[in-house]
Order: structure tokens, then sequence, then C-alpha cells
């Protein structure tokens, strides 16, 4: 059983460490095509041929980031919990309401935020299409 716990706390770890290295990539590429886009170069990067190809292969990096990161930190409390001095039933029912909450709080967060950005974003479309008319 000491094995597998360890198994799974190393490749973790390790799962986590390549996702923060493929995020940390696609930041950087994607900053390289902000500043061009500043200087009025063409917003390509990483040898795609036009600045929406960019960011759709920055995207699928990020996604593939993410997605390792969670990975790895599935496989890391997978093995922190059977080595917990409590009762594992008890670490595990812990571990899984925390993540539940933390899920429930994520969607909450993001529809709120996103009703909010839309909103705004009418409201400024409203508004502009205001001045768009002319004047009497």
């Amino acid at each position: 059983m000491s094995v597998v716990v360890e198994v799974l706390l190393v490749s973790g770890v390790a799962l986590d460490l390549v996702g923060a290295g493929v995020l940390a990539h696609a930041h950087n590429a994607e900053s390289i095509v902000e500043l061009r886009e500043e200087i009025g170069e063409e917003g390509a990067a990483l040898g795609e041929p036009d600045a929406l190809s960019t960011h759709a292969q920055l995207l699928a990096e990020k996604r593939v980031g993410f997605l390792l990161l969670t990975l790895g930190l599935v496989l890391y409390l997978s093995g922190v919990v059977p080595k917990s001095s409590e009762d594992p039933a008890l670490m595990g029912a812990v571990a899984a309401g925390a993540v539940i909450a933390g899920v429930v709080a994520s969607v909450a967060f993001t529809r709120v935020v996103g009703r909010r950005v839309r909103e705004r974003t009418r409201r400024g479309e409203q508004q502009r299409d205001g001045d768009d008319l002319p004047e009497q």
C-alpha cells in the first residue's frame, strides 16, 4: 500500500509541474502576441499563419495545461488521503466535500461575473449605437 501512495504522490506532483510548464509557455507566447499587436505587427506566434490561429493554439495549450494540473492534483490528493493518520473514509469525505464546495463556488462566481460582463457589454453597445445616430 505504501508504494501505491508514494507513486500517486510523486506522479501527481510531476503532472502538476508539466501542467505549470505548459501554462507558462502559453502565457509567454500570449504576451508576445499582445506585444506584437501593440506595436502594429501581425499578432502571430508559434509558427501559426495568423493571430486567430495563434490564439486557438494558445487556448488548446492552456486547456492541456489545466487538465494536467487537475489530474496531478487528483493523484496527489489520492495519495494524501490514505497516508493521513485519520480514518481514510473520513479524510476522503472531507476531500470530496472540499472539491464539491469549490466547484459549486466556482460555478456560482462564474455565473455572477459572466452576467455582469454581459450586462456591461450590452450597455456599452447601446451607448455606442446611440453615439452613431445623427444629431438633430
